[in-house]
């Protein structure tokens, strides 16, 4: 595939293909997040909702160990996408930062991934196949609280408030101290046996391959239940809503399946993660490093762009970034 005189006689791939705009942007006409919630809320209240369980009537089959095929969603590889049009979904700033990426993967050969360094693996990483797929994700369902507990490379713990209301006194909606947090805060309530969650107060980060997110994102996510003809439960269906003013042009959404394989009662129980660094960016580049070995260490701001600092500082000395009329456009 690679051909004798690399890179020029590298396959290429079916430029012709794509995976439409249209299927990756939202169906929903909503702008925020909020709107969204709240429209869905006041729905199930024409119902007679929200839905108030007890240990009694709570879906306790949801509870359980469930797997995540591989191929059902856009965003977990971008196996089938065509750069420019993920590009189209972005903003100007947030364009340029995936080009930014794409070049130092493909051209420097200098992937910053987080988890290589044990950097934090952030929100969007729950929808990156190969960062929760090597062990069952588990599922607990109680009255007042939802826990999805998955990880591969780190934990992925999303906590569902049911009834709980966000606080709207700062910045984003939270439920806590006004202190983004690497997974946000999520709320959410019952609507019949449909799961309806909000999440906001995310820290921005990125996805290695992906675009970064902002810590304006915030998320609608929808578990529905899965069903087979005689009514058995096989697992969930899970939609996620994406809204992130400053990176994104407009929303965009993910669908993916989750099949439940057992409760709790069989199979090996989850592994909980603990990452231990062997890997360090050495003059901007990620190099193993044996134990007992004395490095030089630049001690990264995880709150800012640790990546593009790393790319600044070792391989884009005599680059000079664009005026903003420059930047990457597609009219």
């Amino acid at each position: 595939m690679i051909g004798d005189t690399p890179p020029a006689t590298a396959a290429w791939g079916y430029c012709d293909r794509d995976y439409p705009r249209e299927a990756i942007v939202s169906p929903y006409k909503f702008k925020t997040a909020q709107a969204h919630y709240e429209a869905l809320l006041e729905e199930a209240r024409r119902r007679g909702g929200p839905t108030q369980h007890t240990y009694a009537t709570v879906p306790g089959d949801w509870s359980g160990r469930y797997v995540w095929h591989r191929g059902q969603n856009w965003y977990a590889e971008l196996l089938w996408n065509q750069y420019p049009t993920l590009l189209s979904l972005l903003t100007d700033e947030y364009k340029t930062r995936m080009v930014q990426e794409a070049y130092h993967d493909a051209h420097t050969n200098a992937p910053q991934w987080p988890a290589q360094y044990c950097w934090p693996e952030g929100f969007m990483r729950r929808w990156h196949y190969h960062a929760v797929t090597n062990q069952p994700h588990s599922i607990i369902v109680t009255p007042t609280l939802v826990q999805f507990l998955a990880g591969d490379a780190d934990n992925f713990i999303t906590n569902i408030h049911i009834g709980r209301s966000f606080d709207m006194g700062g910045a984003v909606p939270r439920l806590g101290a006004e202190v983004p947090r690497w997974y946000g805060d999520t709320i959410g309530f019952w609507d019949g046996d449909a799961l309806i969650t909000w999440t906001s107060n995310i820290q921005g980060w990125k996805v290695h391959g992906n675009p970064e997110f902002s810590g304006a994102l915030q998320t609608i996510e929808i578990y529905t239940p899965n069903r087979d003809k005689a009514g058995k439960f096989l697992g969930l269906n899970h939609e996620g809503i994406f809204y992130d003013p400053e990176a994104l042009v407009e929303p965009i959404r993910m669908t993916r399946t989750l099949e439940r394989i057992s409760g709790f009662e069989t199979g090996e129980p989850y592994t909980f993660i603990e990452c231990v660094q062997t890997i360090y960016p050495i003059n901007g580049l990620a190099k193993p490093v044996v134990a007992g070995s004395v490095i030089p260490y630049k001690v990264p701001n995880m709150f800012g762009r640790p990546w593009a600092e790393i790319w600044k500082e070792y391989h884009e000395k005599g680059m000079q970034r664009p005026p903003e009329k420059e930047l990457i456009t597609f009219d």
